[in-house]
């Protein structure tokens, strides 16, 4: 893509990290002996911070890729109403039936896999890409990347083929 441009939100969530294991798995080589709790699979949450990056080939009418105020609209379903000051919980979480029954009061945003930084910014691309599709952009404008940053010092980003 010649042009990209990039537009940022935050929001504010709840999660679980359910399948975390600090002592299996690519790096556990790296954990001393004494092998630290499993610190995310408690209940916590975060100020997350998204950047968007799109991008075409060539500039539309007005001289841009797309407005940021079309990329704002686009996210603002997924971004204010339904991840802002939610818990977001995977449905296979075993945890899961207990919170849609004693917690169904509380905003749930219930996905289908485990809500770590690189699954969401997977999850957030491809809701991106799929509103770009429903507006017959997605020929014209395509998705180059999705950034979340879970914390100042870790992010995690999706990049599409």
């Amino acid at each position: 893509m010649r042009y990209q441009i990039t537009k940022r939100f935050k929001f504010e969530a709840g999660h679980r990290v359910w399948k975390q294991n600090l002592s299996t798995g690519k790096g556990a080589h790296f954990m001393d002996r004494e092998v630290p709790p499993n610190p995310c699979l408690n209940i916590h949450g975060h100020s997350y911070k998204v950047e968007v990056t799109v991008g075409s080939d060539t500039l539309n009418e007005q001289e841009m890729v797309i407005d940021f105020y079309h990329i704002k609209a686009a996210l603002k379903d997924l971004i204010d109403n339904q991840l802002d000051h939610s818990f977001i919980i995977d449905k296979n979480d075993p945890l899961y039936p207990t919170f849609k029954e004693h917690f169904g009061f509380l905003k749930l945003t219930v996905v289908d896999f485990c809500p770590t930084a690189e699954a969401l910014a997977k999850y957030i691309y491809d809701f991106l890409e799929e509103r770009l599709k429903e507006a017959d952009l997605l020929g014209e404008i395509k998705v180059v990347s999705v950034v979340v940053w879970e914390t100042e010092t870790g992010k995690a980003e999706y990049r599409g083929n």
